[in-house]
């Protein structure tokens, strides 16, 4: 089936943003440009940037002087996705996590092998705020999404980054009643540590194994304390992405 004459205009309006090379905030042409330009009705022009706005790709700002406003997508918008497709497979949360357990070692791998000065600082610091933040909750699970998104990001694979932080939105166990106490908070700081350590030493073996304690050590946190949840199945409407 070919695509929507809607879905058509989205993907030439991408490819001239990235030809351009438009920053962000950077504003589209007026409305009536665009009619002309790619030779469509309004309806299907507000169609095709009303698609690129759920993606992600531009907002649209009412009033004077608003209009099509380009962003830039994140992986909330593919996690957003992920959980669509997961609900219609009846897919549990267990099934996250395994994900995760299996992809994140071979990241802290490529991390520890590929890594600059840059990557390593920021991974210290990531650690070190982790440690001052244990009384605060919600700063440390910043703090540990970020950690783990700089490691996925530093494999220097962007799918790497992209689905790894999808994973981490939709694996937001508070939304399914999981607590993060402080003394298993200190256990997944001093875990980072230890991955930290591994990267810093540039052995990619020995980044990998930290990783694979840290995420096995956390699949049995879960299935000890959290076996309901962990069978739970996941549903779009969870996460508001």
């Amino acid at each position: 089936m070919p695509p929507k004459r809607a879905t058509v205009i989205a993907q030439r309006i991408v490819k001239e943003i990235k030809d351009r090379n438009l920053p962000v905030g950077s504003h589209l042409p007026p409305e009536r440009d665009m009619l002309e330009t790619y030779n469509v009705g309004r309806n299907t022009l507000r169609e095709a940037l009303r698609v690129l706005e759920l993606q992600g790709v531009l907002t649209i700002r009412p009033g004077p002087g608003g209009g099509p406003v380009i962003t830039s997508p994140d992986s909330r918008h593919l996690a957003s996705t992920l959980a669509l497709l997961m609900q219609f497979a009846d897919t549990p949360f267990r099934a996250v996590i395994e994900t995760r357990q299996l992809l994140e070692p071979l990241t802290a791998r490529l991390c520890a092998e590929r890594g600059d000065q840059g990557l390593l600082a920021d991974l210290r610091a990531s650690v070190d705020h982790m440690g001052a933040s244990l009384d605060d909750r919600d700063a440390f699970l910043d703090e540990n999404r970020r950690f783990h998104d700089l490691v996925a990001w530093g494999s220097e694979n962007p799918l790497f980054g992209y689905c790894i932080n999808s994973l981490h939105w939709i694996t937001d166990g508070t939304v399914l009643g999981v607590e993060y106490p402080k003394r298993f908070r200190k256990i997944v700081w001093q875990a980072h540590d230890e991955v930290c350590i591994g990267i810093e030493s540039g052995e990619g073996a020995k980044a990998e194994a930290a990783m694979r304690k840290h995420m096995d050590d956390t699949l049995r946190y879960f299935e000890r304390h959290y076996q309901r949840q962990m069978d739970e199945v996941l549903s779009w409407e969870m996460y508001g992405l």
